[in-house]
């Protein structure tokens, strides 16, 4: 509470100064951090994120309401999928900055994990556009004193756009199910987040009156009867059916753009950056736009601004977005649940469409 406190403080000396008499007002502008990957392996789908922000902010004139909004896009990857010291650095730069409203950032739960407890302790909004492990809002197996460890305030300020992998999982037990899969496994390397997914696969197979097998690797699954064989690889999310027809299956979070539900999205962002959108597009212009409308409601005054823009994050319930019509609940977890579905084909993914897994 007293880190919060400073904080708030830093903000009104910087942007307002604090008179005596009465509470002093923000003036704008005030600023969105952008924290993900726009160089390294990831730097595709991390420029997409970036640009889809860019174009929400765009797209609301550079205000949050009466409030003038400016972003700062800053590479947490460094030429790797991700680089720890500018995961770091980012996070702090962005608490530091006394006109800093909010935090858009990690794309991975990995990086996320890093930059939540900097941008917690200030009470500062984190929305991210793609990091997806259960444990950053919710108790999960494998990940001790989770979420808790990432809360050093004691209260969440982590919020995401992206459903969690929880519900990944579920849908691919629910696609095997659809498929006619009467067998199921689910492979792990051992790691905290593979022994979690297979878990989940596992449980929700089940569900599904799935029989569920040891882990077995793929290629020595059998097959009996006329049943079929499902094979969930999590880190993949990849799910394989054998059976007389065998089949390579995607599911994912990731939107093909040609299914928003905002039909809209795809011709906008090509038109403004003279490409089309990847997956990641959407999410990255929805974090933005969800922080924007936390803005707007968050008041001008400068010693409660950034608790009340992480409030307004928490609860909110938004329609007719590019994702459709979603709230997030009280752990900062997004009620949009459509997940991909794709087909493989050598290298090549082939959408299938993205229902919401049946729970």
């Amino acid at each position: 509470m007293a880190r919060r406190a400073l904080a708030a403080l830093l903000l009104c000396l910087a942007v307002a100064g604090c008179g005596i008499a009465g509470s002093a007002t923000i003036q704008a502008p005030v600023k969105v951090y952008v924290s993900l990957p726009l160089s390294g392996p990831r730097g595709p789908e991390g420029r997409d994120a970036a640009d889809g922000a860019r174009l929400a902010l765009e797209r609301s004139s550079g205000k949050a309401g009466a409030i003038e909004v400016r972003a700062r896009y800053l590479d947490d990857a460094k030429g790797a999928a991700w680089d720890p010291v500018a995961v770091g650095a980012n996070a702090r730069q962005a608490v530091q900055d006394s006109s800093a409203a909010a935090y858009v950032g990690e794309l991975d739960s990995e990086p996320t994990r890093a930059s939540v407890p900097i941008t917690n302790d200030a009470g500062l909004v984190q929305v991210s556009p793609g990091a997806g492990a259960v444990d950053l809002t919710r108790p999960a197996a494998g990940y001790p004193n989770s979420p808790d460890r990432y809360r050093p305030s004691g209260s969440p300020n982590f919020a995401r756009t992206v459903p969690g992998d929880d519900l990944v999982v579920d849908a691919a037990a629910d696609w095997a199910s659809e498929l006619g899969a009467t067998q199921a496994v689910a492979t792990s390397d051992g790691s905290a987040f593979m022994n979690l997914a297979a878990a989940e696969f596992r449980s929700a197979a089940s569900r599904h009156g799935i029989q569920v097998a040891p882990g077995t690797p793929p290629a020595k699954v059998a097959v009996t009867g006329t049943g079929k064989q499902a094979v969930y690889e999590p880190g993949q999310q990849r799910l394989s059916i054998y059976g007389s027809s065998p089949m390579s299956l995607e599911v994912s979070p990731e939107l093909d753009p040609k299914l928003l539900p905002n039909k809209q999205f795809e011709n906008l962002f090509a038109t403004r950056f003279h490409r089309s959108p990847g997956p990641y597009a959407a999410y990255g212009y929805e974090a933005m736009n969800l922080v924007l409308h936390a803005i707007q409601g968050a008041g001008t005054d400068s010693s409660s601004f950034r608790d009340n823009v992480r409030n307004g994050v928490f609860g909110s319930h938004l329609d007719g977005t590019v994702l459709g019509s979603y709230a997030i609940t009280s752990d900062g977890d997004t009620t949009e649940c459509m997940i991909q579905r794709y087909r493989l084909e050598g290298t090549t993914r082939v959408p299938l469409g993205a229902p919401c897994p049946t729970r």
